[in-house]
């Protein structure tokens, strides 16, 4: 695809170049929008330039694939899918030069968005929209609480949940792995601003919709109800799988009796969390409903390796304040008890430290 530089209010700009965010670049790029990934560095520019200003998805799903499969030789290679055309700009140079932002999809870890999104703020405006992209919970008050205590200058909001599996490729910096098929939800969250949404949010919104990634618009609402699930589904799988080391389906191995009764109980603490905090929602969030959702997302991602996980195995830190600590919080606001999501925030913080202690041993 060639490039195009498109106006200030058709580009839309994506904060965060790891492997969700250039799956989504990838994405509206190749659908013809004018695309700007937003880096750490001005040298994360350099090299992003030097090796032609593009991003490449290997469509690894079509492995596994019911019907694509069959077209696949034994043994073949997957061609990487080339998107070029595409701008690189440093997050840290001087607001002024760069510009208003007008949509932007913030697709950074939860535990970097604060900041990242700090970076960018003053180049947003109440004609802005933002996506955000996170696993957890809390990003949105998290930001709502640092800039935006008045509503002035207030960007439309867009929350979205991501299924898809992806991965960065190893020693690349900008080619991502599509490892598994799945869907994306997308919802406006109630504006924080006294004024309707401005145009950009029906525009970026379409642009989402009209993805080949499997994506539903719904009501917040609706949305809502999947995000808690989804948060669940990670409280759950996310840390057990990062301490055992292993991948989502060997939590529901047939000779695993033992961890089927974690299962039963960590469900179990977290619907009594949700029936406190979200009592309206107790049918949705029921004990037996978050369990049935937490088996069938470990069944469908078996052969996955969990976020948590590849942050544990690579030394980074994890998302783990936003996912089990973001329910032991809501516990203790609501006057809940949280043993088995306060014991494996502790075991996740520890791993993270032992870590942090072996490269700093003095």
């Amino acid at each position: 695809m060639s490039a195009g530089t498109g106006s200030a209010t058709s580009r839309i700009h994506v904060l965060g170049a790891g492997a969700v965010g250039l799956l989504f670049a990838a994405h509206l790029r190749q659908a013809g929008h004018p695309i700007t990934l937003l880096l750490r560095s001005q040298s994360a520019v350099d090299r992003f330039e030097r090796q032609g200003s593009r991003i490449s998805v290997i469509n690894d799903w079509v492995r596994v694939h019911p019907s694509r499969r069959l077209l696949l030789q034994p043994g073949e290679d997957i061609t990487p899918c080339t998107i070029d055309g595409i701008q690189a700009e440093d997050i840290h140079t001087d607001n002024d030069q760069q510009g208003v932002i007008s949509k932007l999809v913030v697709a950074t870890k939860a535990q970097d968005t604060l900041q990242a999104f700090g970076r960018v703020r003053m180049r947003l405006g109440a004609q802005s929209t933002v996506v955000l992209l996170q696993n957890g919970m809390g990003v949105f008050e998290a930001i709502q609480r640092e800039y935006y205590t008045q509503p002035d200058n207030v960007p439309a909001f867009i929350v979205g949940t991501n299924a898809h599996g992806c991965l960065r490729a190893s020693g690349d910096e900008f080619v991502t792995r599509h490892t598994a098929m799945g869907s994306c939800t997308f919802a406006t969250r109630p504006a924080l601003a006294a004024c309707g949404a401005p145009d950009s949010a029906l525009e970026l919104m379409t642009a989402l919709a009209e993805l080949p990634l499997d994506v539903a618009v719904v009501n917040w609402s609706e949305l809502h109800v999947q995000l808690l699930l989804k948060l669940a589904a990670n409280a759950v799988i996310n840390p057990a799988t990062a301490l055992a080391g292993c991948h989502n389906g060997l939590m529901s191995s047939h000779d695993m009796s033992t961890m089927s009764g974690f299962m039963t109980l960590a469900c179990a603490e977290i619907a009594a969390i949700y029936a406190r905090a979200h009592p309206h929602l107790h049918e949705e969030l029921s004990a037996h409903a978050i369990e049935e959702y937490v088996t069938r997302i470990v069944q469908v991602t078996a052969q996955n390796r969990s976020s948590m996980l590849q942050d544990v195995a690579s030394g980074r830190p994890t998302e783990v304040d936003w996912i089990n600590g973001h329910l032991v919080r809501l516990a203790h606001q609501h006057g809940v008890s949280a043993p088995i999501n306060t014991a494996l925030l502790a075991l996740i913080k520890l791993r993270e430290a032992a870590f942090e202690e072996r490269l700093n041993p003095f």
